[in-house]
């Protein structure tokens, strides 16, 4: 849920910063400095007077918002996302924002509302506005609703079952229907089935081909380096990739980045050794609409014979499962 509720949160926060001169920049800066120091009091002063002095840029507005929530003061962060809704309309990313203060906050009703509000307006329907209304439902009690809003994701492309594991959601482990949508998940992704084949072109030229990859285990990862969960999962994968890559074992990196110079400074300051492509086209990448991918890490393994035996495991559990596709 936290990974959900800070990708809902990034949607507002990703707006290039906008510095009225030389001046507005170093002040930026030092307001940066400041909340990276947790040294709030000074620095709400300085963000209210750059808005003065140089405009509301949404780096402020991001700032303020994110140390009224740092600081839990809950009321003011409210009212700043109310009157910015008040002056801009009802965006998806504001509405986004005002959901996750009132999830946070408890007030579920309300945390309800807005995300039926900004699933309502919403130009295209992300499975993640049901899955934002089935915790809201769940946090109320409301099994049914929580069902139903689930049904809604899965129907949109939901794909992260995984996730469906963790406790908070115990409240329908008793459910047959429950149970039921999960195997419906697990056949949309293709489980225990060929592969979806794909080609694609590697950073260094190269061409890679998943039907060329028979006789060896792959490990398709779907990332990017602008996605924190992603960059912490790479030590793991560096472990995994230096223990079996001698034994058959590959990896082949579908990376949602659109700056490909960037990618391969990460790749280097890094040192990940395997295969790695960048299409730059983010999510309309034609293998990431190819598997579904709406949501990233993403890792997919593919056994010797080309058929899908596991999705996203991670951790000791890929290295068991990794291990035992191996020895087959």
């Amino acid at each position: 849920m936290k990974k959900i509720l800070i990708v809902a949160l990034l949607v507002l926060l990703a707006v290039p910063f906008l510095a009225a001169d030389q001046k507005g920049e170093e002040t930026l800066k030092t307001i940066y400095r400041l909340y990276g120091q947790q040294k709030y009091d000074e620095a709400l002063p300085l963000i209210e007077k750059a808005m003065k002095d140089f405009g509301v840029s949404q780096d402020l507005m991001k700032l303020k918002y994110k140390i009224l929530l740092d600081q839990k003061k809950y009321n003011d962060a409210l009212a700043f996302i109310d009157e910015e809704i008040k002056r801009s309309g009802e965006t998806e990313e504001l509405l986004a924002a005002r959901f996750d203060l009132l999830f946070r906050w408890g007030k579920l009703p309300e945390a309800l509302e807005t995300a039926r509000k900004k699933d309502n307006i919403a130009k295209s329907k992300s499975p993640w506005d049901a899955i934002n209304i089935m915790h809201v439902c769940l946090r109320m009690g409301s099994k049914d609703d929580a069902l139903d809003a689930l049904q809604d994701a899965v129907s949109r492309g939901f794909i992260s079952y995984r996730i469906l594991s963790d406790k908070q959601y115990d409240l329908l482990a008793k459910e047959e229907r429950f149970y039921e949508i999960i195997e419906t998940i697990k056949v949309a992704v293709g489980l225990g089935n060929p592969a979806r084949p794909f080609s694609v072109k590697l950073l260094n030229g190269d061409d890679f081909t998943l039907l060329k990859q028979r006789g060896k285990v792959v490990l398709l990862d779907f990332w990017a380096t602008w996605c924190e969960p992603c960059r912490e999962e790479m030590p793991e994968l560096i472990k995994i990739y230096g223990e079996f890559k001698t034994k058959g074992f590959e990896i082949i990196g579908i990376s949602l980045d659109s700056n490909e110079q960037k990618l391969k400074e990460y790749i280097i300051k890094n040192n990940l050794e395997w295969k790695m492509s960048c299409s730059g086209q983010v999510w309309n990448d034609p293998t990431v609409v190819r598997y579904r991918v709406n949501s990233i890490p993403s890792l997919w393994l593919i056994d010797k014979k080309g058929f899908l035996r596991s999705f996203d495991l991670k951790g000791e559990e890929l290295r068991k499962t990794i291990i035992t596709l191996l020895a087959e």
